[in-house]
């Protein structure tokens, strides 16, 4: 588990019908406590840009923090590029 993190089971959540509609995201199945659990292709994923700098440095993520940094920059540039080549594709057409 991550350094600072409890280990609490985030998968779990009660089920209170009243509170909210039905959701397609929860499975059907209940287990004999009431709890439902939430299919892992829906849950969240914890990133260090969630947390405040002050945190990030508390609990030792400055690494975790400038590599996910890395990523979301190489994923907007690969967005940028995929917009400039279609929009000289379309140029070209045009």
């Amino acid at each position: 588990m991550m350094e600072g993190i409890e280990n609490d089971d985030l998968s779990l959540r009660p089920v209170e019908q009243e509170d909210f509609p039905t959701n397609p995201h929860l499975d059907d199945d209940e287990d004999s406590n009431g709890w439902q659990t939430i299919a892992p292709e829906h849950m969240s994923i914890f990133m260090p840009s969630s947390l405040q700098f002050a945190d990030i440095q508390r609990l030792g993520l400055v690494t975790m923090a400038s590599q996910e940094l890395e990523l979301r920059q190489g994923q907007a540039n690969d967005a940028l590029e995929g917009l400039r080549l279609a929009w000289g594709h379309k140029s070209l057409l045009f």
